[in-house]
């Protein structure tokens, strides 16, 4: 039962993955308020068949995030039926109260924000950002503790943390203005999968850490998820791009670089012990 728990756990967690870039693509192709300021229907209709091109994105968005929240719910409970450590039930409970946070934040980026002029409002659309990245981070948490709980074991800090030095190089590099003078849709979907993975593979890290009390990586890999965290929010609109917002993003980038490499070297200078990462 507890592997079982665990796949349906890292289901979920790459499901979430990818609603978050589907959410992602459905803002960047303009069809995030394209329903009339409907919700959860659109131009009258629950299902996203024979809608025009953006009702249909947007509409298969609110459908697939359904089905994904169907999963959070499934890995919440089996978390909290299946598993006797705390923390594991408590991210099972706070990814399914998350959810109807999310699912409301959904509702007010297409209908009290859509009301805006020029769009979406960036504080709605940050917290939305936000709050998507708390529950990948609570079922990610959740599927990682259950695979230790179910006997498969601990991953290393150090596989995560390489993991994330290269993904930060494309990070970086499809962030916007830096190589690509037109920030188009493909491009940005690109540049937020490489923000997602960054973010994926340093909480990764930070988990198996805490795991092996290794504080000093867990510091160090923690306080990377949230850099990437803030990363992201720089491209939610929060502040208009600017030179100043690109040299940021740039500076984010050499510290999350410095705090890898930091850690990287944590591991290979330390005994192989259970306090090293």
């Amino acid at each position: 039962m507890a592997r079982r728990s665990y796949q349906l756990a890292a289901v979920t967690a790459v499901l979430t993955f990818a609603l978050i870039l589907l959410g992602e693509f459905t803002a960047v192709s303009g069809s995030g308020a394209t329903c009339g300021l409907q919700w959860p229907d659109c131009s009258g209709q629950f299902l996203p068949f024979g809608l025009p091109v953006n009702d249909f994105i947007e509409q298969f968005h609110r459908s697939v995030a359904m089905v994904v929240g169907f999963f959070i719910l499934g890995t919440g409970a089996a978390a909290y039926r299946n598993f006797d450590a705390r923390d594991i039930k408590l991210a099972g409970v706070l990814a399914i109260v998350l959810l109807p946070l999310q699912v409301i934040l959904g509702g007010t980026t297409v209908t009290f924000s859509g009301l805006v002029p020029g769009g979406y409002q960036p504080l709605t659309q940050a917290v939305h950002h936000l709050a998507a990245m708390a529950i990948l981070g609570t079922v990610t948490y959740t599927a990682l503790r259950m695979r230790d709980a179910a006997g498969i074991g601990l991953g290393r800090v150090r596989t995560a943390v390489l993991a994330a030095l290269a993904v930060l190089p494309f990070e970086v590099a499809f962030s916007r203005g830096t190589i690509f003078t037109v920030y188009g849709s493909w491009i940005q979907i690109i540049h937020h999968t490489f923000e997602l993975a960054l973010f994926t593979a340093a909480f990764t890290a930070f988990v198996w850490s805490l795991r092996r009390n290794a504080t000093r990586s867990a510091a160090a890999t923690g306080g990377v998820a949230l850099l990437s965290t803030a990363q992201v929010l720089l491209g939610v609109g929060l502040f208009p791009f600017s030179p100043t917002i690109q040299l940021a993003y740039y500076a984010l980038a050499v510290v999350i670089a410095a705090l890898l490499v930091a850690t990287a070297r944590i591991r290979a200078h330390a005994p192989p012990t259970a306090a090293t990462a």
